[in-house]
């Protein structure tokens, strides 16, 4: 005990973000896991607070501890204050507070090499979209999964939906489940629910009942075959045509919203997309890339899913 409380009174832990994010979202969303005592920042007094706690010298209504739980697995033990040894010494580096891209054919032949060099740490690659076809596999996804393992930069993919009925929301499973086999994507895979190009419009827009069927029936398929799953929404769909609290607050969401701050406060919120072609907090691109989608984590996704044994791992 003596030990690891010696190792623990070292730790400093500084997640570091833009100035621009930190001022545009608020310390207390960046610094939500690890930030025990709620300071704004995760640090030797979190890593002390923690096991006090464990060694029953600090009581549980003394302590946050939801924003304990590092590991998340629901509960606060000796995992969590490893962890933050394992971050100390620099052999884990957290998803929290990061900032990422994601990514189609519509982007062409992106060099990740330099988007990795440019500060961003994870990209969300579009593996398709619609229903299983191979001639609606995204041309260039298998290219971009390559290049990133080959970067050695964190991946998760996400597939346009053109469902309007449950029967079409299977088959997009599928088409997800079809590109996945064999691979092992440490990002969630995420189901992207808007109508961009009009069709749901000019097909016969589901209703809002029925939408959230579609998102459940996909999220059913796809968490039968262990893979993480995200909600991608602009804020008018979560507000307006997705509003169930039952798809709300059991899945994880991953928000489009471009603007200066995140105004959703959502407790599954896991990923802000914070700008695209507009770009209110920094450039819209990225030199030698172009314009790009860009987020910003709220979830540290690779222990999740790692430790959950998700998406194949």
């Amino acid at each position: 005990m003596k030990k690891l409380t010696a190792v623990l009174l070292s730790v400093v832990i500084l997640l570091s973000v833009s100035t621009q994010l930190v001022m545009a979202i608020g310390m207390e969303d960046i610094y939500q896991i690890g930030d025990i005592n709620r300071d704004g920042k995760i640090d030797i007094n979190d890593a002390t607070t923690t096991q006090l706690y464990l060694a029953g010298k600090v009581a549980a209504s003394s302590v946050a501890l939801d924003k304990a739980d590092i590991t998340y697995d629901k509960k606060v033990n000796i995992r969590d204050a490893t962890l933050i040894q394992l971050i100390v010494a620099k052999k884990y580096v957290p998803l929290v507070g990061k900032k990422g891209v994601d990514i189609s054919a519509h982007n062409g032949n992106v060099d990740i090499q330099k988007i990795k060099n440019a500060g961003y740490d994870y990209v969300m690659i579009r593996c398709g979209f619609g229903s299983d076809y191979t001639s609606q596999d995204d041309s260039k996804f298998e290219a971009n999964v390559k290049k990133c393992e080959e970067a050695g930069m964190p991946w998760g993919v996400y597939i346009y939906s053109y469902a309007l009925t449950t029967a079409e929301a299977e088959s997009e499973a599928a088409h997800v489940i079809r590109l996945l086999n064999g691979k092992k994507p440490t990002l969630p895979v995420a189901f992207d629910m808007e109508d961009a190009d009009g069709y749901k419009n000019k097909n016969g827009m589901p209703s809002n009942a029925m939408l959230v069927k579609i998102c459940k029936t996909f999220f059913k398929k796809i968490t039968a075959k262990k893979y993480y799953p995200i909600l991608y929404a602009n804020l008018n769909w979560i507000k307006n045509k997705l509003n169930d609290q039952t798809l709300l607050d059991n899945y994880d969401i991953w928000l489009a919203q471009w603007n200066t701050e995140c105004t959703y406060n959502g407790k599954t919120l896991g990923v802000w997309q914070y700008g695209g072609e507009t770009n209110y907090l920094e450039s819209n691109s990225i030199e030698g890339v172009g314009v790009i989608d860009k987020n910003f984590c709220y979830k540290d996704y690779p222990l999740i899913i790692k430790n959950g044994h998700y998406n194949n791992w």
